[in-house]
């Protein structure tokens, strides 16, 4: 809860500004886990250090990814080890995509989104409203998933599904 208050009070990454309502926050991820409907991932590291990432996938068959890393941790390879855990996670419960939306100004996150297969599904304008009472577009993302394919096969791999 430490890290996804920080990431918000930043007022740059997340829908969620500050203040937070941690008991809303907390109760909404309790109701995920509690349900099934979902998972919260942490990239944490050795030595009882504060996790230094957080994603969360709502639904199953095709999740909703949001996802945050820690500021001191940014570029370090750990939103990439947390995406790939999110897909991983998501192939298994039988996902046929990974969604999300994302900041236009947010140019790290989406290079990284594109780096693991996300594509761009459009833009979403003034879709988010922001307490200063601006509203923010979004550009909506999208990763296909093929539960019996690696991560990493190339669409047009023999076996693809319409592959020759």
């Amino acid at each position: 809860m430490d890290l996804f208050t920080a990431v918000a009070e930043e007022g740059r990454y997340l829908a969620t500004e500050a203040p937070v309502n941690r008991r809303e926050i907390r109760l909404r991820w309790e109701a995920l886990l509690r349900t099934g409907d979902g998972a919260l991932l942490l990239a944490e590291e050795a030595g009882g250090v504060p996790p230094s990432g957080l994603a969360a996938l709502v639904g199953r068959a095709r999740p909703e990814l949001g996802m945050l890393v820690s500021p001191g941790r940014r570029r370090q390879g750990v939103g990439t080890a947390l995406l790939t855990a999110c897909l991983a996670w998501a192939r298994g419960a039988g996902a046929r995509e990974v969604v999300l939306h994302v900041f236009p100004h947010n140019e790290a996150a989406i290079a990284l989104y594109r780096k693991l297969g996300f594509e761009d599904r459009g833009r979403i304008l003034r879709a988010y409203a922001r307490r200063n009472g601006e509203r923010w577009d979004a550009i909506r993302m999208a990763r296909a998933l093929d539960a019996g394919r690696s991560l990493y096969a190339p669409r047009d791999a023999v076996g693809w599904p319409g592959s020759r």
